[in-house]
């Protein structure tokens, strides 16, 4: 039943790009484009031909929208999409995304416009996005996002909240993790336990000191199976002395699956 609802919900949203799209109505195709969510687009998208994919694209913004749309979609229709826009459009809308999308779409586009569009973006982005791009491919440091938070074992469960509060844009705060004074992993606590312990209390104190993590060259499917088996929401990235790089986080993981299922 979900399914069939789910069907017709599109062939709705679809009919509805359809109208609109004929009609040339740009303002109700950028409020349309708007409320849909990224996935949902990104199927709908499928069903135009170049021309009209054009046209939407041409009418979506810079924004974190936007990319997550990109990711939705199939590889080659991204490389359609980007290879055809200026380096500039490209690096504006790869500019505030996070590095593992940065180096996704990047490792997509031609050669030529992949470096054009990595020489446009801020210093410390692009020796982030050439590391990345540095690695195996489909391991998990081309999956990686790399911003962060990381606390210090001897924190106190109440400076540790205040802290978080202050981390809006880090990636998925559900576990903390803790670093000793050589910046070294050697601990995650979860939200939960932050919450409901003494405010008192030394993160070292509360902290799961068995980590499961994985290196920068570790196949992705290596890291979908630990994820799926342990129910995961991330994996720490460590490199061989153990300082935390990134992590792969359980959304990256689900459309590691799906390509894995399509192969």
């Amino acid at each position: 039943m979900k399914k069939e609802i789910f069907k017709h919900e599109i062939t709705i949203l679809k009919d509805t790009f359809g109208r609109l799209l004929r009609r040339s109505a740009e303002t109700n195709l950028i409020k349309l484009i708007k409320k849909t969510h990224p996935a949902d687009l990104a199927i709908v998208f499928r069903y135009f031909n170049e021309e009209e994919q054009a046209q939407v694209f041409n009418l979506m913004k810079n924004n974190a929208h936007t990319i997550k749309f990109l990711i939705e979609l199939d590889d080659i229709l991204i490389k359609n999409l980007l290879n055809v826009e200026k380096p500039k459009r490209v690096a504006d809308l790869l500019e505030n995304a996070p590095t593992n999308d940065q180096s996704y779409i990047l490792a997509i586009l031609e050669k030529d416009q992949s470096q054009s569009v990595i020489e446009l973006l801020k210093r410390e982005e692009q020796e982030e996005i050439e590391e990345m791009m540095g690695y195996p491919e489909d391991s998990a440091g081309t999956m990686m996002t790399t911003d962060v938070f990381t606390l210090f074992e001897d924190t106190t469960c109440a400076k540790a909240l205040s802290e978080l509060q202050d981390q809006q844009d880090a990636e998925m705060v559900f576990y903390l993790y803790i670093t000793n004074e050589y910046g070294s992993l050697v601990g995650v606590a979860s939200l939960r336990t932050l919450a409901t312990t003494p405010a008192n209390k030394l993160l070292k104190d509360i902290m799961v000191k068995r980590i499961d993590t994985v290196r920068p060259e570790t196949d992705q499917e290596e890291v979908a199976q630990i994820v799926a088996q342990y129910n995961y929401l991330a994996v720490p990235v460590v490199d061989s002395d153990n300082q935390l790089l990134g992590i792969v986080t359980v959304d990256d993981v689900v459309d590691v699956i799906r390509e894995e299922a399509t192969e």
